[in-house]
């Protein structure tokens, strides 16, 4: 009997499938509300900053528990979140470093 056999999904990632399915059902609605604020409800300036917390919210979902991330050794979280931090700060640098604002132009 191979080490694998031994072992459940339970134990593997701490999570039961069922579990899966209700993380799926939440992202799901964190969807439906990102589409009824940026369609139907009129939150002004307020719009960009909360469609950017709560893609955040499914981006941390989606990697802590999909990509099991949560259940990994925490070297490999802090490796995963120094890269992802570093080239958030790069996108951030280039958008900067060649935006143009429209009286540039004129």
């Amino acid at each position: 009997m191979s080490m694998h056999e031994d072992h459940s999904v339970e134990e593997e990632h701490g999570l039961q499938p069922m579990q899966y399915v209700w993380i799926g059902v939440l992202l799901t609605i964190i969807t439906i509300v990102e589409l009824g604020a940026s369609l139907w409800v009129d939150l002004g300036n307020a719009l960009i900053p909360i469609l950017i917390v709560l893609s955040a919210v499914k981006f941390y979902i989606v990697v802590a528990f999909y990509m099991h991330l949560r259940f990994e050794h925490r070297l490999l979280s802090q490796v995963f979140t120094g890269s992802f931090v570093l080239a958030a700060g790069v996108l951030i640098a280039l958008i900067a470093l060649f935006w143009t604002d429209i009286t540039d132009i004129i």
